[in-house]
């Protein structure tokens, strides 16, 4: 006889309380269906999903997740699932309780045959790391993807550029501000790679201090620029930061 709506909730419950996902294989349906409405992702198949959520096992290890109180409410389809998570930040060591997810799933002859995953991605975002960040910033760069870059600043981030040029403002405040200056830099400078890269964790563990090189095209032409960075990140955003360059270095293209 399959499994009530009831059965297959608490089960679910446990598993995802345990950080155990393997233990959802014997009431996921082969063809399950797990998906993130916020992102887009789509998971097919038992094996596939059990995959997915296997991973965030990986996460919870990352964000320092202690715990996970699970709360599950039956619907006409099958049931919802509320997780609530508790833990302490790897990165700074605060305490956190805040709602990590909600969730549909829907459930026939005792299986689960679809899982529609609702994650608190603002609070991913909080727990990110500096250097994470930092990481993150540089891949934005080098990809020159300017959005993705504006959107790692906090809304009232302070920068700070002491070696500013003419015509260069040495304080800039509020991020749509910084979005309208990368993407002015965009229209006549391509970056390209960065190398020589060097993070230094500092005593704060909000802070850091980075060296690079960025590599890039100004008009057509190839030129270096070398940065010093020491960067503030506050709720996985960065909260301020003071950027020392020197003028950029062309060459002849070859």
């Amino acid at each position: 006889m399959p499994r009530t709506v009831s059965e297959v909730a608490e089960i679910v419950a446990n598993a995802l309380s345990a950080f155990d996902a393997a233990s959802l294989a014997d009431v996921l349906a082969e063809d399950a269906v797990y998906e993130i409405p916020f992102t887009g992702h789509r998971s097919t198949g038992r094996d596939a999903v059990l995959a997915t959520l296997g991973a965030g096992s990986t996460v919870a290890t990352r964000i320092g997740l202690e715990k996970v109180e699970v709360t599950t409410t039956e619907t006409a389809a099958g049931f919802a699932v509320e997780l609530v998570a508790e833990g302490r930040n790897p990165h700074t060591g605060h305490s956190y309780r805040l709602p990590s997810s909600a969730g549909l799933l829907t459930v026939r002859n005792g299986e689960v045959t679809r899982y529609r995953d609702y994650p608190n991605t603002g609070a991913a975002t909080a727990l990110r790391g500096t250097k994470e960040v930092f990481q993150r910033f540089l891949d934005a760069a080098v990809d020159n993807r300017w959005d993705d870059l504006a959107d790692l600043y906090s809304d009232d981030v302070v920068i700070e550029i002491p070696f500013a040029p003419a015509g260069v403002p040495k304080v800039t405040r509020d991020r749509e501000e910084l979005r309208k200056r990368f993407h002015q830099a965009g229209e006549r400078r391509r970056i390209t790679k960065a190398d020589r890269v060097v993070v230094h964790e500092t005593s704060d563990p909000e802070v850091l201090v980075a060296e690079y090189d960025l590599h890039g095209e100004y008009e057509g032409k190839p030129y270096v620029s070398t940065y010093v960075m020491v960067l503030t990140v506050r709720e996985g955003r960065i909260a301020h930061s003071r950027d020392y360059s020197g003028a950029p270095v062309f060459s002849e293209p070859e």
